[in-house]
């Protein structure tokens, strides 16, 4: 799809002398850098991340080319690096986190540890040092699973350890706005697109493929699940920089427009890659991830539109992996 300028980037009169960005290393993180970046109205750009497995310096084209991009090594749970990554900013997007639902049924302290005490120490540290703006960028699902066009006033029920941290944050975040702090939360529902990690649902089936092993789906594979490009939601961050704030606190749904079966999904991959090796189905894990739609038209109302596509975003997905085929296969 042809993308919008006019959804892109803030209003230049909104101006930002430093942004800081945490886990912009991320897959998220490194695309919302890499948007900020372009804009004429942010001064200085500060990438706050503790370097985990998922970071990855090539997600930003490393050495970055753009204007001056300090890279910050810290953890969001660590009170002195925090305040060293804020002091002097106007503007935090809260992107670090431990995001990988079966991670956080194996290890749930590590979670609650990052996602809630990182969270509520880089809002201590917002509230203390003068921090406008605060966008906090959490998930769908929060909400629970068998819920359909769900508004941002329904009540939150999360499912497992994953979606609990990360609902537990939202509560912070709230008790910081009512502190005084400007903050935007964003629930976006799954999200693709190339640079993925290879432990989410759709690079694990593209690499299943390309190591010419049956795809494993939940269930049936019949389950529809809406997704978002991860281009679509850098912009709704961006955007959010400058979305007027009536009150301290604004929480917006970020639905996606296509939904798609686990069945579907997979042929595209099939198609995409080039094999045909079937499928497998286990049993369904209950993972919380809401198979019903988001009621998303708040953020409407200020102008959000989609314009990126899943097939776009799968497409240069299974592009990157097809380029490094070879280690793929030999490390199988």
């Amino acid at each position: 799809m042809k993308r919008d300028a006019k959804t892109v980037a803030p209003e230049q009169n909104t101006s930002y002398r430093k942004i800081v960005v945490t886990g912009g290393l991320g897959f998220v993180g490194a695309r919302v850098v890499s948007q900020l970046a372009s804009m004429n109205n942010v001064e200085e750009l500060v990438v706050f991340d503790r370097v985990t497995y998922a970071a990855d310096f090539r997600r930003l084209g490393y050495p970055f080319s753009g204007k001056n991009l300090p890279i910050l090594r810290g953890d969001i749970r660590s009170t002195s690096d925090v305040y060293k990554a804020l002091e002097g900013s106007d503007a935090v997007i809260h992107l670090a986190a431990e995001t990988h639902v079966p991670r956080s049924i194996a290890n749930p302290e590590l979670f609650f540890d990052v996602n809630l005490v990182g969270t509520e120490t880089l809002l201590n540290a917002a509230c203390d040092l003068g921090v406008k703006k605060f966008i906090h960028v959490s998930t769908h699902q929060v909400y629970g699973s068998g819920r359909d066009l769900v508004r941002e006033t329904a009540p939150l029920r999360p499912e497992t350890p994953y979606a609990t941290s990360k609902a537990m944050a939202e509560e912070a975040v709230m008790l910081a706005a009512q502190a005084g702090l400007t903050a935007t939360i964003l629930r976006p529902v799954t999200t693709v697109g190339a640079g993925q990690h290879a432990e989410k649902r759709i690079p694990r089936l593209v690499i299943e493929a390309l190591k010419r092993q049956r795809l494993s789906l939940e269930s049936d594979g019949r389950t529809e699940r809406s997704y978002l490009p991860v281009s679509d939601l850098s912009d709704a961050i961006c955007q959010a920089l400058a979305w007027p704030s009536a009150q301290n606190l604004s929480v917006y749904n970020l639905g996606g427009e296509e939904r798609l079966s686990d069945l579907r999904v997979a042929k595209k991959i099939f198609d995409l890659v080039g094999t045909q090796t079937g499928l497998r189905f286990a049993k369904e894990r209950g993972h919380g991830e809401t198979a019903g739609r988001l009621n998303d038209k708040a953020i409407r109302a200020l102008g959000y539109r989609q314009n990126g596509s899943f097939d776009d975003e799968l497409k240069a997905l299974c592009g990157a992996y097809l380029s490094r085929a070879d280690r793929l296969l030999q490390a199988s």
